[in-house]
């Protein structure tokens, strides 16, 4: 019985120890920027860009992303928590390149269909703003 007892306390100890451990690593309000509601579209040549993802990189601290739908439309994800992006200056990257898995747990890379000029070489910069903001991008093949 002596035994029994022991092995409850360390089960109750070593749970006591993981949960504080996991609320630590949780976020906290004060562990986060300010962000604010981030949604657009993506066009490309009038065309509306499926599936392309879109990165929004501040100065400093995290970046947010989204993926286009259907229609070209995207929300972001500052994570999986939080949707938007931190408030101030970002610079845009907009990519179709990136790896699906499939159902049988294989993956297929999507090729990239963006030019650079619009991902590894983006010049595209936009101030979000404190609220909701709307960003349409309108992009060429050339």
């Amino acid at each position: 019985m002596h035994l029994l007892s022991l092995r409850s306390l360390h089960c109750t100890g070593f749970v006591f120890a993981v949960c504080t451990l996991l609320a630590g690593c949780a976020p906290t309000p004060e562990d986060q920027p300010d962000i604010a509601s981030v949604k657009g579209l993506v066009v490309m040549d009038g065309e509306p860009v499926e599936g392309a993802v879109v990165t929004f990189a501040p100065a400093s601290g995290r970046p947010s992303t989204g993926i286009t739908d259907s229609q070209g439309k995207f929300e972001l994800a500052y994570n999986p928590e939080n949707k938007g992006a931190k408030i101030g200056k970002h610079t845009v990257r907009i990519s179709t390149q990136r790896y699906v898995e499939n159902a049988d747990g294989t993956t297929t890379e999507m090729k990239e269909t963006i030019p650079a000029k619009y991902n590894t070489e983006s010049t595209l910069t936009v101030e979000v703003k404190a609220g909701e903001n709307d960003f349409p991008f309108a992009l060429d093949k050339e």
